[in-house]
């Protein structure tokens, strides 16, 4: 049994949050060099009374009946910034959409990794239970957690939801997966005293020595080309950590995929937004192979190899 990605839906927020009305109330901020750091001129932040229970409502309020969810024998919730603690939010997500049908549902609590690890997962659990068709929800409200004076996050993180239908197919389109962590960057990046707080240093370095070898090891694994591959689908963490892995691993400017300028990076929301954004200006064709990394808050990884 194989799967495939079916479609993608997503929500923002309202509220928009521009570098420009940061830097007006931080005086000493630089907008050209945060710019040309992050590449992030503009996002979508959640207001202090919002949580993803709004995102969820404001998705089904955007697309009315979404009739695939009709049908999902397995739900996965991706978030670290939950509703609440318990129960879990998928069991929000399907109260609000008003799902009575009995499913196989859960959150996973994993940041900008997270869609791999939704995948991965989705593809394990529907092989077992011959599930037909699954949904993989990605949401998160960073900004609630970040202080308007916080330069090395707030110009960055912006907030998002992604919804992906999964649907059982005969054709192979999920090559191979990689998955991975490692426990020495705990400390780089974490939720304390209400406020996130990220070593944006020593998480560079990290994207910058592991992810690399991560796309290098699947593609020898599967013996497929980086010149084979139609785009290259980073999770958009920075401007300047795309850069830094085009030049490492010598992918062209046409085959690397950004949209951070516009709506910052969206956690585990920012490959899915990514695919849909590509697959709705109809720029991946049949048979074209995409890879597809998350890395980030962990340390943690995903890399994952897609064949349209």
């Amino acid at each position: 049994m194989n799967i495939k990605i079916k479609k993608i839906y997503n929500y923002f927020p309202k509220k928009i949050e521009t570098l420009t009305d940061l830097c007006k109330i931080n005086k000493d901020w630089n907008k050209k060099t945060i710019l040309e750091r992050t590449g992030v001129n503009k996002k979508r932040i959640s207001r202090s009374n919002e949580t993803i229970q709004d995102l969820i409502k404001g998705l089904k309020k955007k697309y009315k009946n979404i009739n695939e969810l009709n049908n999902c024998g397995l739900m996965i919730l991706v978030t670290q910034t939950p509703h609440s603690t318990i129960p879990s939010n998928i069991h929000l997500f399907q109260k609000i959409f008003k799902i009575k049908h009995s499913a196989i549902a859960f959150d996973i609590n994993q940041g900008c990794s997270g869609y791999l690890y939704g995948l991965a997962t989705a593809d394990s659990l529907m092989q077992k239970f011959k599930t037909k068709t699954a949904a993989i929800i990605t949401c998160d409200t960073y900004s609630k957690f970040i202080s308007k004076n916080n330069r090395s996050c707030r110009t960055v993180f912006g907030d998002a939801l992604t919804l992906t239908i999964v649907e059982k197919t005969n054709k192979k389109h999920f090559l191979d997966y990689s998955l991975g962590s490692d426990c020495s960057g705990f400390d780089n990046f974490k939720l304390e005293s209400n406020e996130i707080k990220m070593n944006g240093s020593e998480m560079y370095n990290f994207a910058r020595q592991s992810v690399p070898t991560e796309v290098e090891k699947i593609l020898k694994k599967t013996k497929i080309k980086k010149e084979k591959v139609k785009f290259f689908i980073f999770h958009q963490a920075s401007k300047l950590i795309l850069e830094t892995l085009q030049k490492s691993l010598g992918i062209s400017k046409d085959k690397l995929f950004v949209n951070i300028s516009e709506v910052g990076n969206t956690t585990s929301s920012s490959i899915p937004l990514a695919i849909q954004s590509l697959m709705n200006k109809k720029r991946i064709k049949k048979n074209d192979i995409l890879l597809l990394s998350g890395f980030g808050v962990g340390y943690s990884w995903g890399t994952c190899l897609y064949k349209n």
